[in-house]
């Protein structure tokens, strides 16, 4: 096409790059004389943002849309371009996880043991757990390699991370062979299901590319029964939850629906029927009043107590922590502190530290192992969320070197795994005085951790 000498070209738009060579098309003439297009309308950027793959340009083109007036149903698509966006970001920190990480190496035993320290590396660098950490490496590994295919969808935006989980949890439970039949299957369809859909596509596709499948997952299932506990579940209650076999659980159900049903001999008892059915649950576990199988016996177990001396003395009404569940009001402090069956620690209120360690168990534990384990109350790791109570007690200097004696200024609560890692792997930790605990990586970085601060308002 010839044009005049003197005619002015104006630049291309500055997202035509992200688009592909191949979906370039010769615009009319006319519109390549025009001197100035002007700002684009909220439409024309939701149809720029919805052609580009998802990346850099697309979110310049949705973040250019605040401030704009922008209709509802317009608001609906750019939330679902957003999506798009959101899988793209998910794919690329996988990628920017695997450049760092590498893919894990077989048959060079230190290798190998190196690589398994990686974890802390990360957790520490994103304040995360070293259980997180270690899910989003094999991840990344996992959609770059047996699950290529599923990875490069993340990545392009045509699957969102949710539905990847539900791929992956399904895929990872067959061979080899047959999780590339079901990925290829599914894969055309799965952006489209909803949740509930693609996870009976995936069950269904399974057990025709392996007719086994529903027989082997329904016996691993049993072997996977448990129970658990999470004291976030509700201010002032734990949520207690399990695991169990059909059969069992609906007995288990049957046995409580029955009991809280039954009479209950006291005439002023107001509780509902789910408040006895609870409490019929906790009677089956430490045994029931006589004639009442809704109403449990106090409980006869081992408690451990966490109490500010000034609420012990009465003088301030601080609450206190009952461990494995968390603060409790400052009455029950001091009423469960003088039970002989409560374990009683002291901490001090001016830096929140453990102050005295007390028992009044007939055979109380090695009460150095325990004020170490009291006073870290977790494992000394960066992010590590794991309890110091089932931890190592490590020596930061070297038992048998100077200094390195076997004393609370010289022991701390690591998990077997962190333990593990500044044995074996480059992680150098020194303890000080205070207790402050100075973690330097491979990589050079340093971190701090410090005592666990008992006081009330501590965000420690």
């Amino acid at each position: 096409m010839e044009t005049e000498p003197d005619a002015e070209w104006v630049d291309s738009p500055w997202w035509l790059d992200a688009v592909a060579e191949s979906d370039v098309v010769e615009c009319p003439e006319q519109w390549a004389t025009m001197r100035d297009l002007g700002p684009m309308s909220v439409q024309e950027t939701l149809l720029a943002a919805d052609a580009v793959d998802p990346g850099p340009e697309a979110l310049r083109l949705l973040v250019s849309l605040r401030g704009q007036v922008v209709s509802d149903d317009e608001k609906l698509t750019a939330v679902q371009l957003w999506q798009r966006q959101l899988a793209w970001a998910a794919g690329a920190e996988q990628s920017a996880v695997l450049d760092l990480v590498g893919q894990q190496p077989h048959g060079d035993p230190h290798a190998e043991l190196q690589d398994s320290f990686k974890p802390l590396e990360l957790a520490a660098a994103l304040n995360t757990t070293v259980d997180q950490a270690r899910a989003k490496i094999a991840n990344a590994r996992l959609m770059a390699g047996q699950l290529a295919a599923t990875g490069a969808m993340l990545r392009s935006g045509e699957l969102d991370p949710y539905r990847v989980w539900l791929m992956t949890k399904t895929l990872l439970t067959l061979a080899p062979e047959a999780a590339a039949q079901v990925e290829a299957e599914i894969l055309p369809v799965a952006g489209s299901l909803t949740g509930a859909q693609l996870g009976k596509a995936l069950t269904k596709a399974a057990r025709k590319a392996d007719p086994e499948w529903g027989t082997r997952m329904f016996a691993k299932s049993r072997k996977s029964r448990r129970v658990g506990f999470d004291s976030r579940g509700q201010d002032g209650l734990v949520l207690l939850y399990a695991y169990l076999p059909p059969v069992e659980a609906v007995a288990v159900q049957q046995h409580l629906e029955t009991a809280a049903r039954l009479p209950s001999p006291d005439p002023d008892d107001e509780r509902c029927h789910d408040e006895r059915m609870a409490d019929a649950l906790v009677a089956s576990v430490l045994g029931s009043q006589p004639g009442d199988p809704t109403t449990p016996l106090s409980p006869n177990v081992e408690i451990k107590v966490l109490a500010p001396l000034p609420t012990l003395l009465g003088l301030r009404e601080d609450t206190g922590e009952l461990a494995g569940y968390g603060e409790i009001p400052a009455g029950m402090a001091r009423e469960l502190s003088a039970d002989a069956k409560w374990r009683r620690w002291v901490t001090d209120p001016v830096d929140g530290h453990l102050l005295d360690y007390g028992t009044r168990l007939y055979r109380p534990p090695k009460r150095l192992a325990n004020l170490i384990r009291a006073m870290d109350h977790y494992c000394r790791f960066p992010g590590s969320g794991r309890s110091a109570k089932a931890a190592d007690l490590d020596h930061p200097i070297p038992f048998g070197t100077p200094g390195g004696t076997t004393s609370a200024r010289n022991l701390g609560a690591l998990s077997r795994f962190v333990h593990r890692a500044k044995t074996h792997g480059d992680y150098q930790l020194r303890r000080d005085p205070d207790g402050t605990c100075t973690w330097t990586t491979p990589l050079g970085r340093v971190y701090r951790t410090f005592p666990h601060d008992y006081r009330p308002d501590s965000d420690r």
